[in-house]
C-alpha cells in the first residue's frame, strides 16, 4: 500500500525545504534538484511526490488556506452554551488574525500564486472564504430570526459585505504589530461588524437570547 502524505517523511521534508527556498532565494531561482539537496532526498522523490513547483506550492497554499477552513470548525466544536453572538464573531476575528500573523511569511509566495496559470489559489481561497461566511452566517441567523438585525438588511448580502472588509484589513494589517493593536484591531472590526447588522447593543441581544434559556449549544446561537 502506497504512503499517505501524513506517514510519509519525506513528502513533509520536501514541502519543508520548499517553502523555506522559495521565501529566502524566490521561486524562480528555485529549482527541483535544489530542494531535492535541501530536503536530503534524491531528486526522483521529490518528483515521485509532486509534479512540479508549482504542484509543490498550491500544497502550501491549500495547508495555509486550510487552517482558515479549520477556525470555524474549531469553533463549533469549542462552542459553549453561555458565549453570546459577539463573543463567537469576536473569536473568529481573533483567530484569523493570529492565523495570518502566525504565517506572515507566507506573503510573498500568497501573492506569487494568485497569479500562477496552474495555481489553485482561487479554488482554496473560496473554500476558506466559503467556510468562514457559513460560520458567520450561522451566528447571525438565530438572531435575525429574533428580529434583532436591522430591517431592510439582506444577511446573506450584509455578511458577504462585512466579510470582505474583515479580509482587507487580515491583508493590510501590520503583522509585527504588539498585541495590544492586534486586539484593537480585533475589537473594532467585531463592534463594525456588529453595528452594521444589529438593532441593539450586544448585551441586550445577550439578554434576549437568554429568554426563554437556551440549552447546550454545539454549534451557534440557539
Amino acid at each position: 500500500m502506497a504512503e499517505t502524505p501524513a506517514h510519509n517523511p519525506s513528502y513533509q521534508r520536501i514541502l519543508d525545504s520548499a517553502k523555506a527556498l522559495f521565501i529566502e532565494q524566490g521561486f524562480p531561482a528555485t529549482s527541483m534538484e535544489a530542494i531535492a539537496r535541501h530536503a536530503n532526498v534524491v531528486r526522483a522523490t521529490v518528483y515521485n511526490n509532486f509534479q512540479d513547483k508549482e504542484a509543490i506550492l498550491n500544497e502550501i497554499m491549500r495547508r495555509y488556506l486550510d487552517g482558515y477552513v479549520q477556525i470555524p470548525q474549531r469553533l463549533r466544536e469549542e462552542a459553549r452554551p453561555e458565549q453570546t453572538s459577539i463573543e463567537l464573531l469576536e473569536a473568529m476575528i481573533r483567530r484569523s488574525f493570529l492565523w495570518r500573523i502566525d504565517n506572515a511569511e507566507l506573503r510573498p509566495l500568497i501573492d506569487l500564486s494568485k497569479h500562477l496559470p496552474k495555481s489553485a489559489w482561487n479554488r482554496l481561497n473560496e473554500a476558506a472564504d466559503t467556510a468562514m461566511i457559513d460560520w458567520i452566517l450561522e451566528i447571525h441567523r438565530p438572531d435575525a430570526e429574533r428580529n434583532l438585525i436591522r430591517k431592510g438588511l439582506d444577511l446573506d448580502f450584509a455578511i458577504h459585505a462585512l466579510y470582505s472588509m474583515i479580509e482587507a484589513m487580515l491583508t493590510k494589517f501590520d503583522v509585527h504589530s504588539p498585541r495590544r493593536k492586534v486586539d484593537d484591531a480585533v475589537r473594532q472590526l467585531t463592534l463594525l461588524h456588529w453595528h452594521a447588522l444589529y438593532r441593539v447593543d450586544p448585551e441586550e441581544a445577550a439578554a434576549i437570547t437568554r429568554e426563554p434559556a437556551r440549552g447546550k449549544r454545539s454549534r451557534a446561537p440557539a
